[in-house]
């Protein structure tokens, strides 16, 4: 059934793709894609894409569609205007092949982008547990996000210190993680850092409420969807692309036609969150 699954998901999503273009047309919106990683690995990992499919979808987004920064999204869901289509490129974690690999591809088709780091990957002391065996330098340095922030249509921000499941932690860990990450970035890269992204989308009610109060404009997550002028700015909805994602797969996910498929996946994932959260101290 597991190698079915796939197949079975874009089959949904091929029926439900002319309603949600119609959909999306009447109701435009913005929509954020979530990327972790762009470099080749031996093996298929979930959270890495190619350089060569890389390419292939930011040549698409620059042909294509309205590719705006994530400051400009912030910008045009508050304001009185009318909504537009748009999107939006995020990467999570903070990862070195973001500078060698995704940062010439976004160059060349200048497509902005947020990246989102966690103050302890570039401090080197600690490395997502994905790639706990790793032996070659997997994330940034302060120097080479430093280098990032500089460039032209890079944005960096706040992805907590230690990439923990913040609903686990007590309410003083809480506070420390969002609030002292976005201290830390500001001081070594000199730069604001207006928006948080929740490590592994773990958030509730009072997650959101630490990161207001630290002062952040807006928070995204790994729900599925697009953004309107409705949607709270400190639970901005994001697209999963992976490596899987050919160009007309880009297209179908661009469309919505595969929120539904998405949401139910999701609400699944919420539930195991649930069921492994332990009261705050």
């Amino acid at each position: 059934m597991a190698t079915w699954k796939p197949i079975i998901r874009k089959a949904i999503s091929l029926m439900l793709f002319p309603f949600a273009v119609a959909y999306a047309r009447a109701r435009p919106g913005i929509r954020i894609l979530m990327y972790h990683r762009v470099d080749r690995l031996p093996c298929h990992d979930q959270l890495t894409v190619s350089p060569e499919r890389f390419e292939q979808h930011m040549a698409y987004l620059a042909t294509h569609q309205r590719v705006i920064s994530l400051t400009q999204a912030l910008a045009e869901l508050t304001s009185t205007g009318k909504m537009r289509s748009a999107v939006a490129v995020t990467f999570d974690d903070g990862y070195r092949d973001n500078l060698l690999y995704a940062l010439p591809i976004l160059e060349r088709y200048k497509i902005p982008a947020t990246i989102f780091i966690t103050t302890q990957f570039c401090d080197q002391t600690h490395r997502h547990p994905r790639y706990a065996h790793t032996v070659q330098a997997l994330h940034l340095t302060w120097e080479e996000a430093r280098d990032l922030s500089r460039k032209h249509g890079i944005t960096l921000c706040s992805h907590s210190v230690s990439h923990p499941y913040l609903t686990r932690l007590s309410d003083q860990q809480v506070e420390l993680e969002i609030s002292e990450s976005r201290r830390l970035i500001q001081q070594n890269t000199g730069s604001a850092v207006d928006f948080f992204c929740y490590p592994s989308g773990d958030y509730g009610r009072r997650e959101s409420g630490y990161v207001k109060q630290a002062g952040y404009l807006g928070a995204v997550t790994v729900a599925p969807g697009v953004n309107r002028k409705t949607t709270p700015l400190h639970e901005l909805r994001r697209t999963e692309i992976t490596e899987n994602d050919s160009a007309a797969d880009l297209k179908t996910k661009l469309s919505g036609a595969f929120d539904l498929v998405h949401m139910m996946l999701h609400l699944r994932r919420r539930r195991a969150f649930a069921r492994r959260r332990k009261p705050s101290a």
